[in-house]
């Protein structure tokens, strides 16, 4: 549960504790209800709720409470900025490299996400499946906000992890965090975990290697494909100049991912 604070001797004082909160939400489900489509609707909440057991038992370097309901979910990460300064980067990085895995599953499984990440104040009883506090209500107004299927990160939170990611970056290293030139919002890169270790593992003959998510192992060649074609026909067939615009930003993004990363590969 969240931690509880001895005020004294048979008296606890119950507070918030700082926490990254993460909201996510599958896009798309509303047309599958408007189309009655029950299979693919089974389908995703299937896939998404045995993803966030697996998240729950991923071991992380930070204690995560997860909750969710419906297509939506709150992942939560204890997170005190009270240690190291390195520590901190590290623990926020670890985390994200940990949502990294469930969105990508989310979406090699036909449905796009969006999401918000907002560190802040926060409380949690996992026994009750209570959640509550300004940084839960933070990251669902950046996911409400988000538009584009991305994961947002708070501009203060954003700008100070891109700065500091920036400090460290090589030629061999892809940023976990980054800027989008469609509104200058700060976003996971989910693919960055496609490439976390591909400039260590080119001479053992392990670049390109396959990564397990939900039921199946993708390399990034056949993961991109896989993602990239849903978004082409999804743009060919479709009317509708919201969903347009979704994967038109999707196919943006896994293009600048490509070109970058053959940059750095070279």
């Amino acid at each position: 549960m969240g931690f509880l604070h001895n005020a004294g001797i048979g008296d606890e004082k119950l507070e918030y504790i700082n926490g990254l909160a993460i909201f996510i939400d599958i896009l798309g489900t509303q047309e599958c209800t408007q189309e009655n489509n029950f299979n693919k609707l089974y389908n995703i909440n299937k896939i998404f709720h045995k993803e966030l057991k697996t998240l729950k038992k991923r071991q992380r370097l930070c204690k995560k409470f997860v909750t969710s309901f419906s297509d939506c979910a709150y992942i939560i990460y204890i997170i005190d900025k009270t240690h190291e300064d390195n520590s901190f980067y590290m623990f926020i990085q670890d985390s994200l490299i940990d949502l990294s895995y469930t969105i990508s599953t989310i979406l090699v499984n036909d449905f796009l996400c969006r999401g918000g990440i907002y560190l802040g104040k926060l409380y949690f009883e996992e026994e009750n499946n209570l959640l509550f506090g300004p940084a839960v209500i933070e990251a669902y107004k950046l996911e409400k906000n988000g538009i584009m299927p991305r994961i947002i990160i708070d501009d203060k939170l954003g700008r100070e992890f891109y700065l500091k990611e920036g400090e460290f970056n090589v030629k061999n290293f892809q940023r976990i965090i980054r800027k989008d030139t469609f509104d200058n919002r700060y976003y996971l890169n989910y693919l960055n975990i496609f490439s976390q270790f591909d400039y260590l593992d080119i001479d053992d003959g392990l670049f390109n290697e396959k990564i397990q998510f939900g039921e199946n192992k993708y390399n990034f060649d056949e993961y991109y494909n896989i993602l990239k074609t849903k978004s082409v026909e999804t743009v060919k067939k479709n009317n509708d100049h919201n969903i347009i615009a979704k994967h038109k930003w999707q196919l943006r993004y896994l293009s600048q991912h490509l070109n970058e990363r053959s940059r750095i590969n070279d």
